[in-house]
C-alpha cells in the first residue's frame, strides 16, 4: 500500500512539474516586470539600518540587565551610629 502511495506521489510531482508543449504559433502574453521602488544602494542602506537597530536594542537590553543585576547585588550600607 505504501509503495503505491509513494509511486503516485512521485508521478503526481512529475506531472505537475512537466512543462506542457505549446505550438510555435501561439504566443504567451507578456508579463510586466516588477520595478522595485528603491534602487540597490538604498535597499542596502535600509537593511544595514535595520540590522544596526536590532543590534543596538540587544546591546541596550544587555546593558540595562547588567546594571539592574549590579544594583540588586549591592547591599545597602547600614547607617552609622553616632
Amino acid at each position: 500500500m505504501q509503495r503505491k502511495i509513494i509511486i503516485a506521489l512521485l508521478l503526481s510531482g512529475y506531472i505537475l512539474t512537466a512543462s506542457p508543449q505549446t505550438s510555435p504559433n501561439t504566443q504567451s502574453p507578456e508579463v510586466p516586470q516588477y520595478e522595485p521602488p528603491f534602487s540597490a544602494p538604498v535597499i542596502t542602506v535600509i537593511v544595514f539600518a535595520v540590522m544596526a537597530g536590532i543590534i543596538g536594542i540587544i546591546l541596550l537590553s544587555y546593558y540595562l540587565l547588567v546594571n539592574i543585576k549590579r544594583r540588586a547585588s549591592v547591599k545597602p550600607s547600614q547607617p552609622s551610629r553616632i
